[in-house]
This record gives C-alpha cells, structure tokens and sequence, in this order.
C-alpha cells in the first residue's frame, strides 16, 4: 500500500469551522462565477466575432464550446487523478491563472485558429477547477450538508451565467468585444493568489469521518474500474450529459435566436437574457441542494428524483420558448434555468458520494468528461451544424428547428435518471461500509 502524495495530514486533523468553511465556501464561488463568465461571455458576442473574423455557425460552435469539451476531456481525467494524489489548492490556483491568460488570447485573435487556442485553454483551466473544487467541498462538508453546500457552490455558476452575458453584451457595445474579453481577464488574476495564499487542503474523506492518514493508491483504469461498477453511476453519467446537451444546445444559441427569429440586437438581449438565466439558476441551484437533503431524509433516492423530475419539466418549458412570441421568451429561459438548476447539487452530492474517498475528484472527472463530449461540446455543436444544413430550405429560421431537435434528448434522459434511482439506495449503502472499512484501523497502526 501507498501512501497519496498530499500534503500531510496529521491522525488528530478535525473538521474546520464555520467561520473557515464559510470563507472557503465565499472564494470557491467567486472563482467558479469567474470561470462560468469567461464560457458563458463569449455566447452573447457570437454575432459581432461571427462578422469580424467571418466565421460560420460551424466555426462558431467549434470556437465556442467544441474545443473547450476536446481539451476538457484530453486533461480533466489526469488532472483530477492528480488532484486526488496532491493538493487541490495548488491546483485550482493553476487553473484560474490558465483561464485568465487564455481570455486574453481570444480577445487579440485575428482568426479562427487564434480564438481556437484561446478557447481551449479556458477548456484546460476549467478541467483543472471542476473536479477537485466539488472533492474539496465534499471533503469540508458532511453528507447531510454537502447537497446545501454544493447549492452554494453553484451560486458561482449562476453568477458567472448573469455576468457573462450581462456585462459581456454592454462592454462589447460600449469598448468592442475585444475589449470586453480583456476586462473579463482581469478576475482571475485577483482570485489565483486568494486561493494559493489563504486556502489550505485536508484528508480526503474528512467530513465523512474518515480517520485514515494513508490511503492506498490505485492506477486510473483500477479507479475507473471500481466507478463504474457502482452500478448507479454510469446511468447517471449518461443521464447528466444528455439533459446537459438539451439545455446548452438552447441557451448557447439563446442570443443568437432571439436576434435572428426575433430581430433583438445582442446588447438587448444580452442584458435581459443574462437577467433571465441568473435569477432562474441562482433560485433553482439555492433550492436544489437543501430540498434534496431535506427529502433524502425520507428516501435517499430524492437525490436522483430530483433531477429527473426537473429535467423533464426543463424540456418542455424549452419547447415553449422556441415556438412562443418574444414577450415570453426571457421569462421562460428564467423559468427553464430555474427547474433545470434544481438537479445539479443533488447530482454532485450522489457522485461525490458514492466514490471511495480516494478517487472523488476522478468520479467528477469522469462525469465531467462525459458531460464535455456528449453535453457542453456535442449540443451546440450539433445544433450548428444542423442550422447549417437546413438553412438553405429555412432561411434564418433554421437555428429555431435545430435547437428544438435537441430538446429530444431529455427523453431518454428522464429514463435513465429513472433506472440509476432504482439502485441508488443499495449503492449508497455499500459506499458507507466501504468507508467503514478503509477506516478501521488496521494490524500494527
């Protein structure tokens, strides 16, 4: 057995306070608002970027989320098995000064291939902040409070969701989108040394009662191996990525649509959509985590019907907002963020919880990774090429119809989230009995 290579823990290492795990909670939002802005600013300056490098939808969608999910997948995985062997402070501040350079690269591209690079290293930063960001706050906050803390965790995305947009569409008409993608560099130059100055990591498992100080150290494919034989964890994997591929195939073209089909400049839309998005996510993810831990106390299997139930009300509100008048549609994005964020802290809490200790920040990876290819990069990808093919029959209308072919995807969903719910209850418990185990002191210690 090998000990991880993490920063030493000592046997008497207790859980820290409130006042600490607050302070924590305050910084890991702000830098998970900072990363979700640098995605999410570049969707509502599509149409000014389109024009002045004379790209396609196609390019676009490559540019805008497709390499992100390409890089994501090529190093969340050994980042993340890294996270988990050493520390996760040192390697989040990485990852916020990668993204800030990479923000910046975008705003000087004079191309396709230029913008591409900058893109990807935002993909690279954020696979480096995902997984070991969700670990650590499992590794701070018990299992009765880690649905709560993971819905403030994801208050960061539903900042970052508002500013991006937001702030993105009135620097971009006020400075230029150059401009506005350099002001969107400069958070993250703030937040890398808060978190390398005033953070510090603790033993893998700790709020979870975990007393072990070493901690045996497994190759990936073992890990990956021992993840997906939990039975509830590959159905849910592919449940998460293909509701992810519905929603951001609508809200990353949103700005896009409604100036198209509704003749809305990108400043307006912008503003109100980026309105929209932040109070429906930031109500959605608030409500999320505490009413899955509140009605996981009456059945464990809350945790996964939550999602499930909220993905496929999320799809017809979708279907509502593509074939609606004008006057409904930003009111309808708030409502869709809303019911659609109910189910992202409860699936943090089930992936985070049914992974040994040792390898939590490689179960998020693993999920991320997924939700990468098949969600965050196949979805808007697939509507823009869709767009494409049926624009010489629809003219501007065709990005309507293909974003509401990918509304189809929380069908099956809805069914798979149904099927990981039937055995949620007996993984979790094995999950307990394992931590029991590797917690049990063994011969001569």
């Amino acid at each position: 057995m090998t000990e991880l290579e993490r920063p030493a823990a000592t046997p008497r290492e207790e859980l820290p306070g409130l006042g600490y795990r607050s302070y924590f909670m305050l910084i890991m939002v702000l830098v998970s608002a900072c990363v979700v802005a640098e995605r999410y600013i570049l969707f509502v300056l599509v149409e000014p970027i389109r024009r002045d490098l004379h790209l396609s939808d196609f390019q676009i969608g490559l540019v805008k989320d497709f390499i992100l999910a390409i890089v994501y997948v090529l190093a969340v995985i050994p980042l993340a098995h890294w996270s988990d062997r050493w520390s996760r402070k040192r390697i989040v501040a990485f990852a916020a000064l990668t993204w800030t350079v990479s923000v910046a690269i975008c705003a000087f591209a004079k191309g396709f291939w230029v913008m591409l690079i900058g893109r990807a290293g935002i993909g690279l930063g954020e696979g480096a902040f995902t997984p070991p960001s969700q670990a650590w706050i499992a590794d701070l906050f018990p299992p009765k409070q880690r649905g709560t803390a993971l819905s403030i965790f994801l208050l960061g995305a539903s900042l970052g969701t508002f500013a991006g947009p937001a702030l993105g569409g009135w620097a971009a008409h006020e400075y230029g989108w150059r401009n506005a993608l350099l002001l969107a560099s400069i958070p993250g130059l703030i937040l890398a040394p808060i978190v390398w100055f005033t953070l510090r990591d603790v033993r893998a498992g700790l709020a979870d009662g975990n007393t072990a100080t070493q901690l045996e150290r497994k190759p990936f494919r073992e890990v990956a191996r021992e993840l997906l034989a939990i039975r509830t964890f590959p159905l849910l994997v592919v449940a998460a990525a293909l509701n992810t591929l519905m929603t951001m195939g609508l809200i990353s073209w949103a700005p896009a649509f409604i100036e198209r089909t509704h003749g809305m400049p990108a400043r307006d839309a912008g503003i109100q959509m980026g309105s929209a998005l932040f109070i429906g996510s930031l109500i959605g993810h608030l409500l999320g985590g505490p009413l899955a831990d509140l009605l996981g106390r009456r059945n464990v299997r809350w945790y996964l019907w939550v999602p499930m139930v909220s993905g496929a009300i999320a799809m017809m509100v979708g279907w509502l907002i593509l074939t609606g008048p004008a006057t409904r549609v930003f009111p309808l994005f708030g409502l869709q963020l809303l019911i659609g964020g109910l189910g992202a802290a409860p699936l943090m809490a089930v992936v985070t919880g049914l992974a040994p200790v040792s390898s939590r920040a490689t179960a998020v990876a693993i999920l991320m990774v997924v939700i990468n290819v098949i969600g965050l990069g196949g979805g808007p990808v697939l509507v823009g090429w869709l767009s494409d093919v049926l624009h010489p029959a629809y003219g501007e209308a065709s990005l309507g119809i293909a974003m509401r072919w990918s509304l189809l995807a929380g069908i099956p969903s809805t069914i798979l989230a149904y099927l990981a719910s039937r055995s949620y209850k007996a993984d979790s418990e094995a999950a307990q009995a394992r931590l029991a185990a590797e917690s049990a002191p063994t011969p001569g210690h």
